[in-house]
């Protein structure tokens, strides 16, 4: 080999050399995983734990899915705050009380069942639902829909199909 063939492949050498410590310090500085939004059936989160309404059972629910990167849009049928037993709860309350941006919860018209705007919004933006319901009364709006359902044991919550 003559010195201009040992000099070609110190070069290259080289340029892998520094394409190799590139990547390893690209892989080591990955942005963090985007927040993918998932739709929250709130009031029938609220019943989860001891088949009692309370609004601390939905806002564990919501810390725990903000925790593994989602962000949690929540519906609420208008009879939650009675349910919860403030009746001057309204979405701004509701969103303050969760620790959520007002723009992240719906308080559904009265008369009117949060399921259909939950599975509509679903399908719309391709989101998975947190809820125990199996919309059974609404199968042509929960098809394709994936449900999250989840319950408490004693203190510890559990989150199927997340």
């Amino acid at each position: 080999m003559t010195p201009s063939d040992w000099n070609a492949v110190a070069l290259l050498g080289a340029v892998l050399l520094a394409a190799f410590i590139w990547l390893q310090r690209r892989k080591r500085q990955k942005p963090p995983r985007a927040a993918r939004r998932i739709a929250v059936d709130g009031t029938n989160v609220l019943f989860w734990r001891d088949n009692t309404a309370r609004l601390d059972t939905l806002a564990r629910v919501l810390r725990h899915l903000q925790k593994r990167g989602f962000v949690p849009v929540v519906f609420l049928d208008a009879s939650s705050r009675h349910h919860v037993g403030d009746t001057s709860l309204n979405e701004a309350k509701f969103a303050a009380e969760l620790g959520l941006p007002e723009e992240h919860l719906k308080v559904c018209p009265a008369r009117t069942e949060a399921d259909g705007y939950i599975l509509a919004f679903a399908q719309e933006h391709k989101l998975a639902v947190v809820s125990n319901d199996r919309f059974r009364d609404r199968p042509q709006g929960a098809r394709n829909v994936r449900l999250v359902k989840g319950r408490f044991d004693g203190t510890r919550l559990i989150l199927k199909g997340l």
